[in-house]
């Protein structure tokens, strides 16, 4: 008979299931691992479903290969894994794994896999851009940002990460106490003063030199 097991019980975030039918979400699966592999659907609100599938090893590979639905990506994680699969989006393909996994080992995060290029469906000899990393993140590191910046040919640009239990933390330092523009480890460009961006900056001038007064030598 049917075994709902936690095992191969896998969960997508970052879904809107208002608008995205489970029917979708059921076809997708079977699609990826086969007809009748899909045992369960169930919506999480606010934003996640929960899907369990008939083995273990094919809640693994739906987590390897993530989801395609409506033209829209969505990576999938083993529910009850110490593990998280990090998906960054729309990377060129040119950038390096090395740099991905560089750039997440600078938050002391543990690299548990090596990263896996995602391809097109229709093409699976193209990749598309995407890139999933199965991580093991630190105690009490809340999220990563939902923005990494690489280098790229045109300059320093920044590119889309998903990951599950995702929350909205500070781009400068992680902190989920502040956002960027509050950050005490960021430096004002006009004022030098740290704690606040160029654009917030409400030090006074010097009457003067109208230089900023933390720059004044009057």
């Amino acid at each position: 008979g049917r075994r709902y097991a936690r095992e191969n019980t896998v969960k997508v975030t970052n879904v809107d299931i208002k608008k995205v039918s489970m029917i979708d979400f059921i076809v997708a699966v079977e699609n990826s691992i086969g007809e009748g592999s899909c045992f369960a659907c169930v919506p999480r609100p606010p934003s996640s479903i929960e899907i369990t599938v008939d083995s273990e090893e094919n809640a693994i590979k739906l987590c390897d290969e993530g989801l395609d639905i409506n033209s829209d990506k969505y990576s999938v994680e083993l529910c009850f894994s110490k593990n998280t699969v990090v998906s960054i989006f729309n990377l060129p393909s040119h950038i390096d794994d090395v740099v991905i996994t560089e750039k997440l080992e600078q938050y002391k995060i543990e690299i548990v896999d090596n990263v896996v290029r995602h391809y097109y469906k229709q093409r699976p000899d193209v990749a598309d851009g995407t890139r999933h990393v199965k991580c093991k993140f630190p105690p009490n590191f809340h999220s990563l940002p939902w923005a990494m910046q690489f280098d790229t040919p045109d300059g320093p640009q920044t590119f889309k990460v998903l990951h599950n239990n995702q929350s909205k933390v500070c781009f400068k330092c992680l902190s989920p106490d502040h956002e960027k523009k509050a950050c005490p480890k960021i430096q004002c460009r006009k004022c030098r003063v740290y704690g606040h961006m160029a654009f917030n900056c409400e030090t006074s001038k010097c009457e003067n030199c109208n230089r900023y007064v933390t720059l004044c030598a009057c």
